[in-house]
C-alpha cells in the first residue's frame, strides 16, 4: 500500500493566492498612463468651400474624437462652427506635419482653397482629461 503524504497548508495557500496575484498585476499594467499622440483636426473636409486644417497638438491616446473635436472648437475659432471635422491622431510630430502639409496639396489638386492655421507647435496644450 501507498502512503500517500497530505498536502501542506502553505502551498495550498499560495495555490489560492496565486491567480489573485496575477490579477492585481495585470490590472496594475494596464492602469498605467496612456501614451502621448499629436493630432490636428480638418473642417469642412469633405466638400469645403474652404478646407480647414488646425495646428498640431499634444493630446493622449485617452481622449476619444468627440472630445478633441469639442476641444478644438473651443480653442481654433476657425473650428466654432463647422460641423464637419475629423480628427487625425499621429506618434511623432514628424508624421504630424508631414500629413498636415501632404492634405494640403490633395485638397489643391481638388481645387478647394485651403485656411491651414500656421501656429507654431506649443507642447502641452492639449486639453486635460477631466475637461
Amino acid at each position: 500500500m501507498i502512503a500517500v503524504q497530505p498536502q501542506s497548508s502553505t502551498f495550498m495557500n499560495l495555490r489560492t493566492l496565486l491567480p489573485f496575484a496575477l490579477l492585481v498585476c495585470a490590472n496594475t499594467l494596464l492602469a498605467q498612463a496612456p501614451n502621448t499622440i499629436w493630432s490636428y483636426a480638418v473642417g469642412d473636409w469633405r466638400n469645403g468651400p474652404v478646407v480647414k486644417i488646425s495646428p498640431l497638438f499634444e493630446t493622449t491616446e485617452a481622449f476619444t474624437t468627440p472630445q478633441l473635436i469639442a476641444y478644438v472648437k473651443k480653442t481654433y475659432p476657425a473650428f466654432a462652427k463647422v460641423s464637419d471635422i475629423d480628427i487625425q491622431r499621429f506618434a511623432t510630430i514628424e508624421e504630424g506635419e508631414l500629413s498636415r502639409k501632404t492634405l494640403k496639396g490633395k485638397y489643391h489638386a481638388r481645387k478647394l482653397e485651403v485656411d491651414m492655421d500656421e501656429t507654431p507647435f506649443k507642447p502641452k496644450e492639449a486639453p486635460v482629461h477631466n475637461e
